[in-house]
């Protein structure tokens, strides 16, 4: 079954991959053991990642966690040759806040300003991305990495115009303590619910990666 996967980086990293030691993730090793253990005649055509250049200055690390993402960028498409990476980007504001407590009730007369990141684009992108291989036939089955609710239109969509595609969803999550999305399980045909921390861990990079310029090592806080 010829089959495209479609990965929104953010919601897979905060969902499943943050706190964990295994960030150097191959996304291709994953993205097979998953789909094969719902149909063993899998054929993975193409992975299409979705995500933003994060900001030197809203990351733990600054311009190190910068490089490690480019550098993560990077070893994921000299690994992976059927990868295409497709970024968003950041965008920065300021808001203001009421403080919260879980002891106290909100005191609305008090606001704290502070930085606002938002992630834009993803959404649309893989949508758009989705709808386009959908009409231009290209596949037998799409796969989506993700939990957002907001893509189930799209899904609903392919759903209606193109009665040969399977899709299926596979939800970043780690643990019992949230939910997949049922709007996005109304619209597939098969759903996994979370993916397992011993998955992750055997889908490793190799330490070291050789791209066409040099050679990547997986870094050190990673």
């Amino acid at each position: 079954m010829r089959t495209i996967v479609y990965i929104d980086g953010f919601n897979l990293y905060f969902g499943a991959v943050k706190r964990t030691p295994y960030r150097w993730l191959d996304l291709s090793k994953l993205a097979l053991r998953i789909c094969t253990e719902r149909n063993p005649n899998v054929e993975i055509i193409a992975i299409k990642y979705f995500t933003a250049d994060i900001k030197v200055f809203l990351s733990q690390r600054g311009q190190a966690s910068w490089e490690a993402q480019q550098d993560y960028l990077v070893s994921l498409k000299a690994h992976i040759p059927h990868l295409e990476i497709i970024k968003g980007n950041y965008d920065i504001s300021m808001a203001r806040y009421h403080p919260h407590s879980a002891s106290h009730p909100v005191d609305f007369s008090i606001l704290h300003t502070v930085w606002r990141a938002e992630e834009k684009q993803t959404d649309v992108n893989i949508a758009i991305n989705m709808l386009c291989d959908a009409h231009d036939n290209k596949c037998e089955q799409m796969v989506l990495f993700t939990n957002d609710s907001d893509l189930a239109p799209a899904l609903c969509t392919i759903k209606e115009r193109n009665e040969n595609i399977k899709i299926g969803v596979v939800a970043p999550i780690r643990g019992e303590d949230r939910n997949a999305s049922a709007e996005l399980d109304k619209y597939s045909d098969w759903t996994r619910h979370q993916i397992k921390l011993e998955e992750l861990e055997s889908s490793q990079l190799p330490d070291q990666v050789l791209t066409r310029k040099r050679l990547i090592k997986k870094p050190e806080h990673w």
